[in-house]
């Protein structure tokens, strides 16, 4: 798994890719090299292997991902907060259909109040679920995001 960290790149509707000339003014640095090379992503594999040795190791909470699409899987999303699990829940799929992404938040909402736990936006398409215990901090630490 790879992230890019030296260059952003905005593809107008004229398929004609440009450099963002703001982030450099921001940001500073130099332009971007043509002939582009691993240097410029971190490899997250080599850091995933270190802590991979604790992995059959049971833990008290999960973070969990969703990537929510139907009605049908609201249930199993609410049995997760209910074992005391944490869950980053992908709404870009249903973002358009307003009555089910409704539903999803209300039935979430009650679930959260049921448990004393919390529930947050996070960007444009995702929501985080939090169970009992652990609430989520609206306060930013530095940077901007």
């Amino acid at each position: 798994m790879f992230f890019r960290l030296r260059t952003f790149h905005i593809q107008q509707k004229s398929t004609k890719v440009f450099q963002v000339s703001f982030l450099k003014k921001i940001i500073g640095g130099s332009e971007p090299k043509q002939n582009d090379d691993y240097s410029a992503y971190i490899d997250l594999d080599k850091f995933e292997k270190d802590i991979d040795g604790n992995a059959d190791e049971p833990a008290e909470t999960y973070v969990k991902i969703a990537i929510f699409t139907h009605f049908d899987q609201i249930t199993t999303l609410k049995k997760e907060i209910y074992d005391g699990n944490i869950l980053i829940v992908d709404i870009s799929n249903i973002k358009q259909d307003e009555r089910l992404r409704n539903h999803l938040f209300n039935e979430l909402k009650d679930v959260v109040l049921d448990v004393h736990g919390d529930i947050v936006g996070m960007k444009d398409n995702n929501i985080l679920v939090t169970p009992t215990g652990i609430k989520v901090d609206r306060k930013k630490i530095g940077g901007n995001y």
